[in-house]
């Protein structure tokens, strides 16, 4: 039973190692090796007062470290792998034979062409459709947003995958 993850699992993954990697390196060795310490000692005293003493940094959290970890993932794709997964999308976007040619025959990684496939033909079809009432096209566009989403992050993880090979 074994399978593959995708890549927007595995992405998900390093993205979460990273910031687990961000917070072990802001952290203080002495406080973590005194709460080892205390915990297989069972000393619960000195455990609640390690603990309340780190608690009250946590109070002056505000939830910016989360957007920061992730502008500094996005700082990581380059500009090369922008415009490539760009002229990638456009091009499929638009059943331009070279440039599919070109993403299908990409053999230095794997990637799920069946699922790139399917993420197309849902952008085509969602731009390919007229709206016919007011309500349907509400629904549409937010449909079309967001299969253009899903396309465009499959195609940088794609971007990605082959400028680090």
């Amino acid at each position: 039973m074994s399978q593959r993850l995708g890549p927007d699992v595995r992405e998900g993954k390093r993205r979460q190692f990273n910031y687990i990697g961000r917070l072990l390196r802001d952290a203080e060795p002495e406080l973590m090796d005194a709460l080892i310490q205390a915990l297989k000692d069972g000393d619960q005293s000195k455990l609640q007062s390690l603990s309340s003493s780190r608690a009250s940094d946590f109070d002056d959290y505000d939830g910016n470290e989360s957007e920061d970890a992730e502008d500094d993932d996005e700082e990581e794709v380059s500009q090369e792998q922008i415009e490539i997964a760009a002229r990638w999308f456009d091009g499929l976007v638009n059943r331009d034979s070279g440039i599919t040619n070109e993403v299908y025959s990409v053999h230095s990684i794997e990637f799920d062409r069946q699922e790139l496939r399917k993420l197309v033909r849902k952008v085509q079809l969602l731009q390919d459709e007229p709206a016919e009432m007011e309500d349907e096209l509400d629904e549409e566009s937010a449909a079309l947003v967001g299969s253009k989403k899903a396309l465009t992050r499959f195609l940088h993880s794609l971007a990605m995958q082959l400028a680090t090979e």
